[in-house]
């Protein structure tokens, strides 16, 4: 089930943040390895509205924030969004605990953004040694769209699945 985040939620959140950062760091990316994601992150993100996650027999087993816009995709190279509109969900943090990484969660965020929102599209983005998260975006339907740079100049692949 997915549900909005809460503040009882900080310990499992984090714990999952580290999972995913050692899980990235097997694969040779720098993605998330110098302290982002973190306790601030949970709370922005909590103070903001827009930490969402999903539970497995009442344990809180992946997390996901929501953004309903994105400055740093204000500006794509190399290639371009698919839709022309700023009516997008920008998906960042997406993580999921050790033991149900495979089982389908991503996906089900993305359907919860489908069915739970109108916007014409879901915009994500990735470093490119990220690939299990290249390979699951690819699978759920994301298209490569080229590179955005975050705002402190790091590249990243940019992805969008249209909606509508």
């Amino acid at each position: 089930m997915i549900r909005k985040g809460n503040l009882r939620d900080i310990s499992s959140v984090l714990r999952i943040y580290e999972d995913a950062k050692s899980f990235i760091k097997s694969y040779n990316s720098p993605q998330w390895q110098s302290g982002y994601p973190n306790a601030d992150t949970f709370y922005d993100d909590l103070e903001n509205n827009r930490l969402y996650v999903y539970e497995s027999n009442n344990e809180v087993v992946a997390c996901a924030s929501f953004h309903s816009y994105e400055k740093d995709y204000d500006n794509i190279y190399e290639g371009s969004w698919l839709t022309t509109t700023n009516n997008y969900m920008a998906v960042h943090t997406i993580a999921t605990n050790n033991s149900y990484r495979g089982k389908g969660i991503a996906a089900r965020f993305f359907k919860y953004i489908h069915k739970n929102f109108d916007v014409a599209s879901i915009r994500i983005d990735t470093h490119k040694l990220n690939v299990p998260m290249i390979k699951m975006l690819e699978k759920n339907g994301f298209i490569y769209c080229g590179i955005i740079y975050l705002s402190d100049g790091q590249e990243r692949l940019a992805y969008e699945k249209v909606l509508k």
